[in-house]
């Protein structure tokens, strides 16, 4: 079994048990888990945990990079030898590999951007694989433009409802196409992502589209994108996952084109989630050796210090290291604005919350707050168990097919009653 999670939230405490390091074991998992969309393969997964040094910061890029190119130079054989479909699945893994290999990079690290772009790359060469092909899109808003995806089911342009879904702090839209996309189209849902300001692949773009608490802003220019789509019609759900559970319930406070939300999980309050995300690294130490302590972590655990900082690299503190942002007021105070609890009855759309029981207390509780709170006459919680459910990590990355079964059964029910209203 890996050792024991120094992050207190959004983790749950069982991994794969293949690294010591909780963090890097727990991002191979999340990594094997595209599994169910031909993403990842067991074999290959194993090989890189195998290559691996948890202490040294170059190991898990290298290690994940060189598989990757690998992975992506058999699906340029395929391809080559017309074989699309074995192509495609080539593709789709490598741009895994390469999303893992620049998850473990800092952002001083000189593959950074590069690992990124190839991921990128890969996917796109998937996308246009797909029948019929998933569509890159980009959404102007502020002088840049911000990549997503946009994805339908075979066939004519007949209208259609469409899954919109905010991504989390640390993910990428390919990631996000990964979780649910296949899931939404197979379902007759047309599927629509983008990368909002602080979000992976738009921070990647434009160093200037930093975290933002008014969601609203950018996810207007989205909606208006997405509603000059072929079959899309007023039937538009959002879902956000993980920091998309801020996301997306911030935007449908404020804009009635949502007609439905889903949060997995909600997070009503980012500044409660930070104290409960990094309380167990540093309230067991002394306020006189925090900086020590820190320092010395984060020099002994490349993975949770290429998280950390790029977590504050996203949000704008590009220069700061975390001691100096715990303790500087002004960034504390611009954290704080990062909340909607004393606003959740202003969400009267149809509302689905989603958590693992295996995130930790505050999770649940956020969770529990949001449902209550909210305006809602339709809504739904429902909490993830290993014994009822086979999972209950972040995002049910321990299970997303499960995930999926609860999300779409519910978005089909509300959608239906919410057509047999309009129509008395």
């Amino acid at each position: 079994m890996a050792a024991k999670s120094n992050l207190g939230a959004a983790r749950a405490p069982n991994t794969l048990g293949l690294l010591k390091n909780h963090e890097a074991d727990w991002m191979l998992q999340r990594t094997l888990a595209y599994m169910n969309v031909q993403a990842a393969e067991i074999g290959e997964v194993r090989t890189i945990a195998g290559q691996i040094d948890e202490r040294d910061p170059e190991s898990w890029p290298s290690a994940w990079s060189e598989v990757a190119g690998l992975v992506e130079a058999h699906g340029d054989k395929a391809l080559a030898d017309g074989d699309q479909v074995a192509a495609r699945q080539a593709f789709l893994r490598a741009s895994n590999y390469f999303r893992a290999a620049e998850y473990g990079c800092v952002p001083s690290h000189p593959r950074f951007d590069e690992l990124w772009e190839r991921g990128v790359a890969a996917f796109r060469k998937a996308a246009v694989l797909f029948d019929p092909p998933v569509e890159a899109i980009e959404v102007p808003f502020e002088g840049a433009q911000l990549p997503g995806y946009f994805w339908r089911p075979e066939g004519t342009d007949t209208e259609r409802p469409t899954l919109m879904v905010a991504g989390g702090n640390d993910d990428t839209i390919e990631e996000d196409f990964l979780i649910i996309g296949p899931a939404a189209v197979a379902r007759g849902y047309n599927f629509f992502t983008f990368s909002y300001p602080g979000h992976r692949n738009a921070v990647h773009t434009d160093p200037a589209q930093v975290k933002r608490p008014d969601y609203e802003v950018p996810f207007a220019a989205a909606l208006d994108v997405l509603q000059g789509l072929p079959g899309v019609d007023e039937r538009i759900a959002l879902m956000g996952f993980s920091g998309g559970g801020y996301v997306a319930p911030r935007v449908a406070m404020h804009d009635q084109r949502i007609v439905a939300v889903i949060a997995n999980n909600p997070m009503i309050d980012y500044a409660r989630v930070a104290d409960a995300l990094l309380g167990p690294m540093i309230r067991r130490v002394p306020a006189r050796l925090l900086r020590w302590a820190i320092d010395r972590k984060l020099a002994h655990d490349p993975m949770m210090r290429a998280y950390l900082e790029y977590g504050l690299w996203t949000a704008g503190y590009h220069d700061m290291g975390l001691y100096d942002w715990l303790h500087d007021p002004q960034a504390q105070a611009h954290w704080a604005r990062f909340a909607i609890a004393d606003d959740l009855e202003r969400i009267t759309c149809p509302a689905l919350s989603l958590v693992g029981a295996g995130e930790g207390e505050e999770m649940l509780t956020q969770t529990r707050e949001y449902h209550d709170g909210i305006g809602s006459e339709r809504k739904q919680m429902h909490v993830f168990t290993l014994e009822e459910d086979g999972s209950y990590d972040h995002c049910m990355l321990d299970n997303h097919s499960r995930m999926q079964q609860v999300t779409f059964a519910w978005l089909d029910e509300t959608l239906t009653a919410l057509a047999t209203t309009s129509n008395r």
